[in-house]
């Protein structure tokens, strides 16, 4: 990988951890919530269809 790559990678990555440092408490929870809320919705989804879930989807009688 060149140099350049790779710090072109680096700086992407600290630009997102940064970014991800100035979400507040407030928006934080509303994010938890919506995800929560998905995936309520998908489970459902999946029980109305009479099969399971897990790891954010559907599961067929054989496992994940």
């Amino acid at each position: 990988m060149s140099e350049n790559l790779r710090g072109f990678l680096v700086g992407l990555l600290v630009a997102g951890i940064l970014q991800g440092c100035s979400i507040s408490p407030a928006q934080q929870e509303a994010i938890r919530k919506a995800w929560e809320e998905r995936d309520a919705e998908r489970a459902r989804e999946c029980y109305r269809h009479e099969l399971g879930f897990a790891n954010g989807g559907c599961t067929g009688p054989g496992g994940p």
